[in-house]
């Protein structure tokens, strides 16, 4: 169940108008494997909202490169191929997506604001005040925001508060995290799904999303990393104290170890993508020189075929995959917070599916790590339920996030600012 009482939340997304028509939200995960879509109803039970999908869509990434557009019209296809097959399986038409982005179009900004209380008690225009502050440090320009998040408050030099309502002070700080994106890239992309007949509603970071939907609440407050190895990039995402404090997308993914596979055994691209699935994995097994495969190779009009053992499909894809983890583990180290966050490493996107990939990541991240599956959403069946999907998933649990209260009457000024301060950092305010 989403509470959207939580402390995790995106100031920014109070700045858009994020309904969908009839309780209807609708996700595109563009990736450089595939397109995902997926759209879900809004249920309501009691004062709390979940997505429940009733369409889902696939299709293969056509106009894209490391998460980089190399040809607009295939990408539009590979668009409207994924959100048709999504709009006949749920029997509805869509109008409002929001749309996901990733790699090295996604930057992060860290930005701190302080204001002198003199000794007060905080209250809810305090935290206002502070927050504005820190939110005018930005620079916005050649940047258009995703995502602003507290990665906390501090008070009086004492760090990583998470409620600062009610304490006495002198200072009160709070540190801002912002998530944005290129301009050009966006513009690009908005222009491609609106050619689909289809408005974007927002445009949300991969790293975001896919945390929101696979952490825990408790991994949240405790303290975790999120790694989502998609095709051509790994998204990586700390959450502590509840909220998230660190943000980055590296340009290295599984379309890498596919593509290693493809040169070294001279195969075609695609067979070398079915046997990364079909047999590969990142351990080593005492037989695996036992067991032959054959693929076919890449140009040739007869029949012939390469024959080569697991131990040399293992060989080839380890040192790529070892490289991924590394990158994300020099990321965790320099973001400043890798002692607290390397407690829980949650792996999840189309590339943590290889075999053997818990235990490998255990001993190279010195982390304990699970699996990272879709959490919170309903209608979700064995198809579309692993950990490729956590990204499309997330995006309907910040649509969800998004979703405004309703206001029976007409609050002055002065409540109104208290109310949404209460919406944007939980019940405790």
């Amino acid at each position: 169940m989403v509470n959207i009482k939580n402390k995790q939340h995106d100031f920014f997304i109070d700045s858009k108008i994020n309904y969908q028509t009839d309780n209807i939200i609708t996700s595109i995960d563009i990736g450089s494997d595939k397109i995902i879509c997926f759209i879900a109803k809004v249920d309501r039970i009691l004062d709390k909202k979940k997505p429940r999908v009733i369409g889902f869509g696939c299709s293969q990434s056509k106009g894209l490169k490391n998460a980089g557009i190399t040809d607009i019209t295939d990408l539009e296809k590979s668009i409207r191929k994924a959100v048709n097959q999504a709009e006949n399986s749920a029997g509805v038409e869509v109008k409002n997506v929001s749309v996901n982005i990733s790699g090295n179009y996604i930057k992060t900004e860290r930005l701190f604001g302080e204001i002198i209380i003199g000794n007060s008690i905080i209250n809810h225009n305090h935290v206002a005040q502070v927050i504005s502050i820190a939110k005018k440090k930005f620079n916005s320009k050649n940047k258009k925001v995703l995502h602003v998040i507290p990665s906390h408050f501090t008070a009086d030099g004492i760090k990583n508060i998470a409620n600062p309502n009610g304490m006495s002070a002198n200072k009160l700080g709070v540190k801002l995290l912002f998530i944005y994106g290129m301009p050009n890239h966006l513009d690009n992309l908005e222009m491609i799904v609106k050619n689909c007949f289809l408005n974007v509603i927002n445009f949300t970071a991969k790293p975001y999303v896919s945390a929101l939907s696979t952490l825990t609440k408790e991994e949240q407050h405790s303290g975790a990393v999120c790694l989502d190895i998609g095709s051509g990039s790994t998204s990586i995402s700390i959450f502590i104290d509840g909220s998230m404090v660190f943000a980055k997308s590296i340009n290295i993914g599984g379309w890498y170890i596919s593509s290693d596979i493809s040169k070294i055994l001279s195969t075609p691209f695609e067979q070398a993508e079915a046997l990364k699935t079909l047999y590969g994995s990142a351990l080593r097994g005492p037989n695996d020189g036992e067991y032959i495969y054959q693929t076919p190779l890449m140009g040739s009009d007869s029949d012939e075929r390469l024959s080569f053992s697991r131990s040399k499909l293992i060989s080839i894809i380890r040192p790529r995959f070892y490289e991924i983890l590394i990158h994300a583990k020099r990321c965790i180290e320099q973001s400043g917070y890798y002692d607290i966050a390397k407690r829980n490493t949650v792996i999840t996107g189309g590339g943590s599916e290889l075999i053997g990939s818990i235990e490998f990541s255990e001993r190279i991240l010195e982390s304990r790590v699970r699996s990272g599956k879709p959490l919170n959403i309903d209608g979700l069946n064995e198809e579309i339920s692993g950990p490729a999907f956590s990204s499309c998933a997330g995006m309907l649990i910040h649509s969800i996030l998004s979703l405004k209260k309703d206001m029976n009457d007409k609050p002055n000024q002065q409540n109104f600012a208290s109310k949404f301060i209460q919406k944007i950092m939980g019940s405790g305010f």
